[in-house]
């Protein structure tokens, strides 16, 4: 028996998934954070998922700077890339997941939130044109170091801006 080999689905069926979840949280958060256990457990696993997909995001992104440098070949970038894939969305739908716990976010944490989670469809399409490419075009390379500066920007803002609403 053969392996059954199913087509991906579609970055516009990604990012509806992806609004429609963000938006779901953000109906039904409530405005404040529920109190005692639930809180503790949310925020235990709001704080694992960060690590698990905030940590995914930079190593691949270390791997990009090595690139950069010269001490990693591209190859070793996109199989890099390829690996943190679960890790990060993994991270992200956690983090989705334990925020309808601790509250309604504010409107530039949910937007830094949104921004993350389209930018990860973006630059999973990235990933897949550039593993195709022996020789990537220089503007598919200047696009993925876009996508890396956008990533890197809305995961540290989220962070930030989720770290000044909690004190």
């Amino acid at each position: 028996m053969t392996g059954r080999h199913r087509r991906p689905a579609s970055p516009a069926w990604r990012a509806v998934v992806v609004v429609g979840c963000w938006s779901a949280v953000l109906v039904a958060a409530p405005h404040e954070p529920v109190v005692g256990v639930v809180h503790d457990v949310a925020l235990f696993v709001h704080l694992t998922s960060l690590v698990v997909g905030l940590g995914a995001v930079l190593l691949v992104d270390w791997f990009g700077m090595r690139w950069l440098a010269r001490r990693a070949t591209l190859s070793d970038v996109l199989r890099t890339a390829e690996g943190a894939h679960v890790p990060i969305w993994a991270g992200f739908t956690g983090l989705l997941a334990s925020g309808l716990f601790l509250g309604a976010p504010a409107a530039p944490k949910a937007i830094a939130v949104l921004v993350v989670g389209l930018n990860g469809i973006y630059a999973g399409l990235l990933l897949s044109r550039l593993s195709r490419c022996a020789e990537p075009p220089v503007g598919l390379l200047v696009r993925a170091a876009l996508a890396a500066a956008i990533s890197q920007g809305a995961w540290w803002t989220a962070v930030v801006l989720g770290y000044l609403n909690s004190r």
